[in-house]
């Protein structure tokens, strides 16, 4: 008779939204590390949090008038001396006061957003898949999921 062994493969993580970003950005610290299998379960729990996370992408997502603004603010800050480009991002700001406001109030609803629960079902990265090239920072950053 043979014996079977269960092996659990998901891990359900209970926590903030801001918990799960920090699990996603630890995630992209370490998807160019080698290894088939490390690297198939990466990109699953990637795509498994940008799915839970849509919600905070959708209500984060800048409109067409700010993205304009931010170019132009970008082309001063790289091209002025720093002086003579904070007055000029400072003038650019007071003339479009109502779209930056607006922003500031979209990012507050963000950050209010990242301290709400959330539980979502994530695939394990067993101790074995781990490549040999992972640093001990790395694994800190996504040792929740580690087992």
């Amino acid at each position: 008779m043979e014996t079977i062994e269960a092996v659990q493969t998901m891990k359900t993580i209970k926590g903030t939204k801001q918990d799960l970003v920090d699990i996603f950005n630890g995630l992209f610290l370490v998807q160019e590390l080698p290894g088939k299998k490390f690297s198939l379960v990466v990109s699953k729990n990637i795509a498994t949090i940008q799915e839970a996370l849509k919600d905070v992408e959708e209500v984060g997502k800048p409109s067409k008038e700010f993205m304009v603004i931010a170019e132009q603010v970008n082309k001063i800050a790289s091209s002025l001396p720093e002086e003579e480009a904070k007055k000029q991002i400072d003038e650019l700001e007071k003339e479009n006061e109502d779209l930056i406001n607006a922003r500031r109030e979209q990012m507050s609803k963000v950050e209010e957003m990242m301290s709400d629960s959330i539980e979502v079902k994530l695939q394990i990265i067993s101790e074995e898949v781990l490549p040999e090239t992972i640093t001990a920072q790395q694994i800190n950053k996504i040792i929740k999921i580690i087992e």
